[in-house]
């Protein structure tokens, strides 16, 4: 990733004079010795070097050596025919081999001083570390403002001195050692003044022993995180301590109202407990429903196993002699870590007000966008006028808020549901899970019944 130094530029020139000067010392004495044929190849030496070295002007420098090649022969060689047009068919030659290579070394030099332009001004990090001394080579400047050293300072550190977490550093080389290149790798550095800063590291290995890493600067990133996860867990754990205090004070109430009513025979009065109650009965499925809204999206979203996760969600549920059958493809589906809570949801919804109900089937069905899931009963369905309002939280009829909380457990990952039956015939609910969200894995089918 670097350009030309005045030095090397030096040393190219210096061959370039002494490749010229060795070239018309072994073409003098060629001719004069009688030799007509090999010294003529000596000069695409200089020819090459020239291109190379100094693209700009190497049009110029090959005619120039071209030249050089026809006085020395003019001068020095036989006067024959023969001998003369040789010469001149060898000084085309010389001087279309430096034009082409010239051309083709200016385009080779542009690219390169775009790619060291990027390189060296681009807004992200950018080092090359050497790999078999993890030295740190040709960090860039932004590299150098992110750890607070000048460059020149960067240049004589080691990646342990930068990383200094020797698991952290064993697992990045471990990554560009397998895989040859590696992106997304959050790292700590140490900068000059002895703090750490979090980046996000991309690297690719090149065919030289080095490797060329590129890094965003994600501290502030990681700052507020971890203050939003630690506030997020103060009003987690204050909302956990007041649902239990209040819990445990409807528990009570309800206790309470339960011995008035043993006092109490007369009618209008018992009325009033019994609303009594059934307020403190929604106030407590109220409760419980924050307490499963809160744990939605609070953990990693995973994958969940779909046989493997409808078989536990049914397993828990008195089916009072409903029968399923589950016909679910080998896969597994990425969604919040209460995806089970959706199947078990639905299967209790369809229980509770199928009514005439006799069987829930479960099936997939492959689509252009991804796949879908399908639960369908038998039971009475849902009216045409409700099938969207039964996802809404302010609809809900004996079940509280089950489905409004699996549409919500599903959008953290871009699942969605919806209702599809036929009102009289069944509900038929689906589930669609957009390709990249799903996978196969290593089992058979799975064909439950209860």
């Amino acid at each position: 990733m670097e350009s030309i130094s005045p030095k090397k530029q030096l040393i190219y020139d210096i061959c370039i004079v002494v490749s010229i000067l060795a070239t018309a010392g072994i073409t003098y004495l060629s001719l004069t010795n009688g030799i007509f044929d090999v010294f003529p190849y000596l000069y695409l030496i200089p020819v090459v070097l020239i291109a190379f070295a100094r693209p700009k002007v190497s049009i110029y420098g090959t005619v120039l050596v071209g030249w050089l090649y026809l006085a020395l022969v003019f001068l020095i060689g036989m006067p024959t025919n023969r001998l003369y047009t040789q010469a001149t068919i060898w000084f085309y030659v010389f001087v279309s081999i430096g034009v082409l290579i010239s051309i083709y070394s200016q385009v080779y030099r542009r690219e390169e001083d775009k790619n060291y332009g990027m390189y060296h001004n681009s807004q992200a990090g950018a080092f090359t570390l050497d790999k078999k001394s993890l030295r740190i080579k040709d960090p860039n400047q932004k590299f150098s403002e992110i750890l607070h050293y000048e460059q020149k300072e960067l240049g004589e550190k080691t990646l342990p001195d930068l990383i200094p977490d020797f698991d952290e550093r064993r697992r990045f080389l471990a990554s560009i050692e397998n895989q040859k290149r590696t992106g997304d790798i959050e790292a700590r550095f140490r900068t000059a003044d002895g703090s750490e800063r979090w980046a996000l590291v991309s690297a690719v290995e090149t065919s030289e022993p080095s490797i060329i890493c590129t890094l965003v600067d994600i501290t502030d990133n990681k700052l507020v995180t971890e203050a939003l996860s630690q506030a997020n867990k103060k009003i987690n754990l204050l909302n956990s301590v007041t649902r239990h205090d209040i819990l445990n004070q409807l528990t009570a109430l309800l206790g309470y109202l339960d011995l008035t009513r043993l006092k109490i025979t007369d009618p209008q009065t018992l009325r009033y407990i019994e609303k009594e109650e059934l307020a403190a009965n929604a106030i407590r499925k109220q409760i419980l429903f924050t307490r499963d809204y809160q744990n939605i999206g609070y953990q990693t979203p995973n994958w969940h196993n779909i046989p493997d996760t409808v078989s536990r969600a049914f397993a828990t549920l008195d089916l009072h002699g409903v029968r399923i059958y589950a016909d679910l493809p080998p896969i597994e589906v990425y969604a919040d870590p209460m995806f089970e809570h959706v199947f078990y949801n639905l299967i209790e919804n369809s229980i509770r007000h199928g009514e005439r109900l006799t069987k829930i089937t479960l099936h997939s069905q492959e689509t252009l966008h991804g796949i879908n899931l399908i639960l369908e009963d038998d039971g009475v369905g849902i009216p045409e006028t409700a099938k969207e309002k039964i996802f809404r939280r302010e609809y809900f009829k004996n079940t509280g808020f089950g489905l409004f909380l699996s549409r919500e457990i599903l959008s953290i990952t871009n699942l969605t549901i919806s209702e599809t039956g036929t009102p009289g015939e069944g509900a038929r609910f689906v589930i669609h899970v957009p390709k990249g969200m799903y996978r196969p894995v290593l089992v058979n089918p799975v064909l439950l019944e209860k």
